[in-house]
């Protein structure tokens, strides 16, 4: 049967549900030690047995990355470039498979084939109907085609949290869940915001009010543009009067009429460039021009000399107010000449910093968010209240088949003093296993061979209320055996005749109840091994089954035992 061919039915199909779509094949090569298989399968209830290292994991393993599941270099059969997965499921009677596949426009026929391929370098690609997608997409197709319940499941009910996703699971809330812990994060995302924004407020007003000290420095200054050259030029008169009053007397007397050489000089040096023709005129207009700044210079000089007076006090105030003015430029870093433009920059800042933060808009959308996430948590805390008592009574009715005549079980739920992603309320198992005990919480109570059998019940139970098509189940019955074992086998039976289960096992008394019956063998011959699986016909399972029941010691009492388990299975 080939990957893409029309899918084929055996002869048990019509006995059962018309609606059950099914995985229908799984091919490998060059995966681990396998070096090519093919399986078909059958609607109903499978199983799968063979010698422990035979290589039932390695189809499990193989499920698991054509549903997406973790692929390394390490999976691919040594000496070989790579390896390659496919799985073909019947999506005919699966409306949310095939909604899937035309939204993904991956919708060309009525099978979804899921296909892996993992080079040698651990690189891996995946492929639906023959198109290549992500394995993201390959996630979410295949959580609709399959569900794994691996073998140590039971472990995980030791977990408050697995308690809280079984409950939603078969409350039929995980999208609400989803939605609920989606919500609250956004919540939490707007507070923190908030918060930021509050925080970076409180910075700002921390740095106006360093501003705001400063600006009332620089306006008590009241330094102007130009100011602080001016102050300096009168200082430095002011520091040197002596000096600069004997400097300027002899200047003047230079140029006093009475007795000033350079004026009397220039005047006899324009009489004799009178006396010149052309350019003698040219020369005597640059003298004349001479003559009249050099008597402006001997006015200015007598002016100066007329008011230049020390004046101590006016010196000292020039000096304190230098010293201010330096004392700022230094605390802020900037150069004296610049504290006018520093103050006004100021302004501008403290200006903008002035203007409030509007808290109002960021408050609304984080009380909307808060609203939507009270709503959506109250909602899935009904839920789960309406959930919890049918899925307790529907466990509770497995009990006596499982050799748990008197135990108990309840889904409490503990409301939490504050409400996380997870909702208002702690969801916990609690358990009691004989008469006149009360209930505790699970993990504190139950043994490893209780919380198997719990788990199984509580696997079947979802298992009833699961839209998944296929479901796998690898050693459910661990931990059990004689009439547990049976009354396991009759469960999973019982399951089969609406959905597909497969389920690897070594109990007798589970691989009798199944429709069908798979074995997995493992070759060596000399240095080259591979597995090989097989669909065992009505004798080979008997001989199987004495297998399982008596190991390597086959006897005739086994074979009898073994055709016995077989006939009250079917």
């Amino acid at each position: 049967m080939s990957l893409s061919g029309v899918l084929v039915y055996n002869h048990w199909h019509e006995a059962f549900d018309e609606s059950i779509t099914m995985l229908t094949l799984l091919a490998l090569r060059h995966l681990a030690i396998v070096e090519h298989l093919e399986v078909e399968f059958a609607p109903g209830f499978g199983v799968i047995t063979g010698e422990t290292g035979a290589g039932k994991s390695i189809l499990l393993h193989a499920l698991a990355l054509c549903l997406g599941g973790r692929a390394d270099a390490g999976q691919v059969r040594q000496g070989c470039e790579r390896a390659e997965v496919s799985a073909l499921f019947d999506v005919s009677r699966l409306p949310d498979a095939q909604a899937w596949l035309k939204e993904h426009a991956l919708d060309e026929q009525a099978e979804a084939h899921l296909r892996r391929v993992i080079g040698s370098d651990g690189r891996s690609r995946a492929f639906i109907n023959g198109s290549q997608v992500s394995l993201a997409d390959l996630r979410q197709l295949g959580s609709l085609l399959m569900e794994v319940h691996g073998q140590h499941e039971h472990q995980s009910l030791l977990r408050k949290e697995t308690h809280r996703q079984i409950l939603d699971r078969y409350a039929g809330a995980a999208d609400l869940a989803a939605e609920t812990d989606k919500s609250w994060c956004n919540w939490q995302e707007q507070l923190q915001e908030i918060r930021q924004a509050q925080e970076q407020q409180r910075q700002r007003r921390e740095q106006y009010n360093i501003w705001q000290s400063q600006s009332d420095e620089l306006e008590k200054l009241d330094l102007k543009v130009g100011e602080l050259h001016a102050i300096e030029v009168e200082y430095d008169v002011l520091a040197h009067v002596d000096a600069r009053r004997e400097h300027m007397s002899v200047a003047w007397n230079l140029l006093d009429d009475d007795g000033g050489a350079l004026l009397r000089q220039l005047r006899q040096l324009r009489q004799r460039l009178s006396l010149l023709q052309h350019t003698g005129k040219e020369w005597d207009a640059l003298a004349e021009s001479a003559e009249l700044g050099l008597q402006e210079v001997e006015q200015g000089l007598r002016q100066a000399l007329d008011h230049l007076e020390a004046n101590p006090d006016r010196l000292a105030w020039l000096d304190d107010r230098l010293a201010q003015i330096h004392r700022l430029a230094r605390r802020f870093g900037c150069d004296a000449e610049a504290l006018p433009a520093w103050y006004a920059q100021l302004q501008g800042q403290m200006q903008k910093l002035q203007d409030a933060q509007n808290f109002d808009a960021m408050q609304a959308q984080a009380d909307a968010a808060a609203e939507q996430y009270a709503e959506l948590s109250a909602q899935l805390t009904r839920e789960r209240i309406r959930a919890a008592q049918s899925f307790e009574a529907e466990v509770a009715a497995y009990f006596p088949g499982l050799g748990l005549t008197h135990a108990r079980l309840e889904f409490r739920l503990i409301p939490m003093d504050t409400p996380d992603r997870r909702g208002c309320e702690d969801v916990e198992v609690f358990f009691s296993a004989n008469p006149g005990q009360d209930l505790r919480p699970l993990a504190r109570i139950a043994s490893g061979g209780e919380l198997s059998r719990i788990s199984l019940a509580l696997q079947v139970v979802y298992a009833t209320s699961s839209q998944v098509p296929t479901l796998v189940f690898d050693e459910v019955d661990v931990g059990v055996s004689g009439q547990v074992a049976e009354a396991v086998g009759r469960l999973l039976r019982a399951l089969g005749e609406r959905t597909q289960i497969l389920c690897i096992t070594h109990q007798p008394q589970v691989a009798a109840r199944g429709h069908h019956h798979w074995r997995v063998e493992k070759q060596v011959d000399g240095d080259h091994t591979r597995t090989l699986v097989s669909r065992l016909d009505e004798a080979q399972r008997v001989e199987e089954l004495a297998r399982l029941s008596g190991g390597s010691q086959i006897t005739s009492a086994t074979i009898e035992h073994a055709r016995a388990l077989l006939e009250s299975g079917e």
